[in-house]
């Protein structure tokens, strides 16, 4: 009877770590979607913003990661940044992020400004994108799925 007492305390100390243990693998794991959160903030691009003061600051960094896509030319960063409805469509998305790049990409080389819509109760957003540069204007609509905010790219 006094060894079960002593090791009841052991075995469920045991199980607590391994149950511990367990819950940082899986918070740790990878996702589908790249965790734009977790995204070094050096070298994003400054933007201004107008419109929507109250927008979160979330959103905000998800703009400045995609205009620095866009600067950058990385098609892959943008297509992380988007919602992959199939697996098939990722050739699509790679694509359409391409003609995005060519189309936007010396303009957000310089100076950029985000004019948002007021907030929408289903946690969808939208404005335009001023590219100063090149005097360019980009519509777009974000959303917001499992936290991140995503959008498709070659909706339009």
């Amino acid at each position: 009877m006094t060894r079960t007492r002593t090791t009841t305390p052991w075995v469920a100390l045991g199980v607590a770590v391994l149950l511990a243990g367990g819950a940082g693998l899986a918070w740790g794991a990878p996702r589908d979607q790249w965790d734009y959160r977790g995204a070094s903030r050096s070298g994003l691009p400054a933007v201004t913003y107008t419109g929507d003061r109250g927008a979160p600051g979330a959103l905000k960094l998800y703009l400045r990661l995609y205009v620095r896509g866009l600067r950058d030319g990385e098609a892959d960063r943008l297509t992380d940044l988007s919602w992959h409805r199939r697996w098939f469509a990722r050739r699509a998305e790679d694509a359409a992020a391409h003609r995005v790049i060519d189309t936007y990409g010396k303009g957000a080389a310089g100076p950029v400004s985000v004019d948002l819509t007021p907030e929408d109760p289903y946690d969808v957003r939208g404005g335009t994108i001023h590219f100063r540069r090149t005097g360019q204007q980009q519509a777009f609509t974000v959303f917001k799925r499992d936290g991140l905010w995503l959008f498709v790219i070659g909706s339009d």
